[in-house]
C-alpha cells in the first residue's frame, strides 16, 4: 500500500496503534504531508502515526525545524544529521536510523561512513568536532544528569562556539523525544529511506 494511500485508511502496519481511519487533514496538516512528500518522496510513518492528534503533528514539526532546520544554525546539515544518527543508533529507533542514515548518505556520498558510524561512531575515524558531537550528543541520550561544565569545555575545546553548543543540544534533546514516540508507538520505519542513497 502506498503511503499516501495510508491516509485514507486505517494501516496497522505504520504503528502498533488501531485509531482507524484518521480525521481529514486540516489545511496546515495536509501542507505538512505534502512538503515532507515533496522532500522526501514519502510521509514519514511516525507523521501518519499520529494524525489523530494533529496539535501534536504539528507541534513536532515545528519543533524539529527550530532545533534542526534553522538557516542560522551554527552546525553544519552534516554535523545535525550526525547527531542525529548518534542519539537515534543509541536509542535503537528504526525509522529515525532509516532516515537519518539516507540523509547522511546523501550529505557525505559514503554509505560505509554511515554504516560504521551507526554501528559505533567512536570507529568511524570522525574529525575531531564531529567526535565531540557526537559524544555530547551520547551523553544528553544516556545520562542528561550527569552533565557539567566540563562536557561544554570539550565541545569548546573541538572549536564549537557558544551558539554551535546551543544548537547541538537542541538537535539531540529533540532527536530522544522523537525517538521515544517512534518507539513507544511502535512506529515502523519507511523502506523508502533504507534504500536512498546508496
Amino acid at each position: 500500500m502506498s503511503n499516501r494511500n495510508r491516509l485514507e485508511t486505517s494501516d496497522q502496519s505504520i504503528s502498533w496503534l488501531d485509531l482507524g481511519k484518521p480525521p481529514k487533514p486540516s489545511v496546515e496538516i495536509k501542507a505538512l504531508l505534502d512538503r515532507t512528500q515533496e522532500k522526501l518522496g514519502y510521509v514519514r510513518n511516525g507523521q501518519l502515526a499520529v494524525l489523530h492528534r494533529p496539535s501534536l503533528v504539528l507541534g513536532q514539526d515545528a519543533l524539529s525545524r527550530a532545533a534542526t532546520q534553522d538557516p542560522d544554525s551554527a552546525l553544519s546539515r552534516r554535523e545535525r544529521e550526525l547527531i542525529a544518527l548518534v542519539v537515534s543508533s543509541e536509542n535503537r529507533c528504526e525509522p529515525c536510523v532509516f532516515g537519518h542514515a539516507a540523509a547522511l548518505r546523501e550529505i557525505t556520498g559514503d554509505p560505509v561512513l554511515v554504516d560504521r558510524i551507526a554501528v559505533n561512531y567512536r570507529h568511524a575515524g570522525l574529525p575531531p568536532r564531529e567526535r565531540a558531537l557526537a559524544d555530547y550528543a551520547l551523553k544528553i541520550t544516556r545520562r542528561p544528569g550527569e552533565i557539567e561544565p566540563e562536557d561544554l569545555e570539550a565541545l569548546r575545546a573541538a572549536g564549537l562556539t557558544e551558539l554551535a553548543i546551543l544548537d547541538a543540544a537542541a538537535v539531540a534533546a529533540y532527536f530522544n523525544f522523537s525517538n521515544r514516540i517512534n518507539s513507544a508507538l511502535g512506529v515502523a520505519p519507511n523502506p523508502e529511506a533504507s534504500s536512498a542513497h546508496r
